[in-house]
């Protein structure tokens, strides 16, 4: 019975606590969107008030969402995928990554994590959907999240990994270190050669899921977010179903983000 909790249930709860909390990341994400960067943004007065007090609301007609909706996964089904209110189809989006959250959770639930390594992923991943979907609507990333995802990570390091850092006896620590600021300053010289296209915040993106990743596999990282990049960008190109922000444009911040999220996966199934 306990094998049974530990490898089904215990790892089925994280799942859906991540569903949850991936609707919450969701509809935080969006307000900020609404508040500092949409056309909107100068008929919000009070953004931090709207930002963490503003109800669930539909995207066209601003309409409440009922307790039904908030439901993930399930909501969209059972409010028969439309608003209820102005009666427009949902977005499929929705149930499709509260799913992907779900298989995301229930893999995190799978590798006996420790507390305090799974409040740092759950608030890294609060925080990478807030890069992700601001940065894929409007090619910006947001300076708090990545002020956050800094701060983060080094409490991942000092605190959660390396908790005798001071004792200087780990050469691990130097490794996790001189590998986010190779690629730092690696960064900093291609946005120069570029003429200044990349944005520092994808800059300061790397550096901050660097301290997150550790090495080996933050060296892989960069590379690793280029191919999906490319791939999204090839299939977009052969589907005019598949939304992309800008033809010339790529939202690197989107493809880091998902990118360590794969990539701490397969750090904790290699551990």
């Amino acid at each position: 019975m306990d094998v049974i909790f530990a490898k089904t249930l215990i790892p089925a709860g994280i799942g859906i606590l991540f569903a949850i909390w991936h609707s919450f990341a969701d509809a935080l994400a969006w307000r900020i969107y609404a508040a500092y960067y949409s056309p909107q943004r100068k008929s919000i007065p009070q953004k931090v008030s709207f930002i963490f007090s503003q109800s669930s609301v539909c995207e066209y007609c601003a309409a409440k969402v009922s307790w039904l909706g908030l439901i993930p996964v399930a909501g969209f089904f059972l409010v028969g995928r439309r608003c209820q209110n102005c009666t427009r189809p949902i977005s499929w989006r929705f149930p499709v990554f509260e799913a992907l959250a779900f298989v995301f959770g229930l893999c995190v639930g799978s590798m006996n994590t420790a507390p305090l390594e799974f409040a740092v992923i759950l608030v890294a991943y609060l925080l990478l959907w807030i890069v992700i979907n601001v940065d894929y609507r409007v090619l910006l990333i947001p300076t708090e999240a990545i002020l956050g995802l800094l701060l983060l990570g080094i409490f991942n390091l000092l605190v959660v990994r390396y908790p005798q850092w001071f004792l200087f006896n780990n050469f691990d620590l130097a490794l996790d270190l001189a590998v986010s600021f190779v690629w730092y300053f690696f960064f900093h010289l291609l946005r120069i050669l570029s003429g200044y296209k990349m944005g520092l915040a994808d800059v300061r993106l790397v550096l901050a899921l660097g301290f997150l990743l550790g090495h080996p596999y933050a060296m892989y990282l960069p590379g690793f977010a280029a191919a999906l990049a490319i791939i999204f960008y090839l299939l977009r190109r052969r589907s005019l179903l598949i939304y992309a922000p800008s033809e010339t444009q790529i939202p690197f911040g989107v493809f880091l983000g998902i990118g360590y999220l794969l990539l701490y996966l397969v750090r904790g199934w290699a551990a």
